[in-house]
């Protein structure tokens, strides 16, 4: 959830896997940044015109924003702005959210040592509330697909979270 991270989220998207027919987008294991308006920004274009030179298609009008089905998996690590994305993800209605739930942790943190700096430590600095006044800290996030993940098939190679949300997508 940095720029980095985007720049390259954002050039494959809208690059080599733009062909595409549907996008899994998968937040596990994600301690945050700052990136939640921006991705769904990206994930929420709507087709609206298609290039059409001589009857061949090019493509579809928005060109700068993923125009097919999306999914975003989520899991009971998720912290800070991969809570906030998610939200807004399903606030937008943009797709589903497959995986456990994620705690209410979507804040702004400012991250700290002391002269150990083995020793790493989050303060939380600035809230976040919706229209309702309800803060992230608070707001649970349950996926529409719950889909755990074994620990014994993980360690042999197989992700049934990943296994759910492709099936989910080819269901669409």
């Amino acid at each position: 959830m940095d720029d980095a991270s985007y720049r390259d989220v954002y050039s494959e998207v809208l690059g080599r896997q733009s062909g595409k027919k549907a996008l899994i987008v998968d937040t596990r294991f994600n301690g945050g940044g700052n990136l939640h308006d921006e991705l769904a920004t990206l994930l929420a274009g709507k087709r609206y015109l298609e290039y059409l030179p001589r009857g061949q298609s090019l493509g579809w009008e928005p060109t700068t924003k993923w125009n097919q089905p999306s999914l975003v998996i989520i899991s009971e690590s998720n912290y800070s702005d991969a809570h906030l994305f998610p939200w807004v993800y399903r606030k937008l209605g943009i797709g589903k959210l497959l995986g456990m739930p994620v705690a209410g942790t979507g804040t702004a943190v400012w991250w700290e040592t002391l002269q150990d700096d083995t020793l790493y430590f989050g303060i939380p600095q600035v809230g976040f509330r919706d229209e309702k006044g309800e803060f992230m800290e608070t707001a649970r996030i349950d996926p529409d697909i719950r889909v755990a993940n074994d620990p014994g098939l993980v360690a042999g190679g197989r992700d049934p979270q990943i296994e759910a949300a492709v099936e989910a997508l080819l269901k669409r």
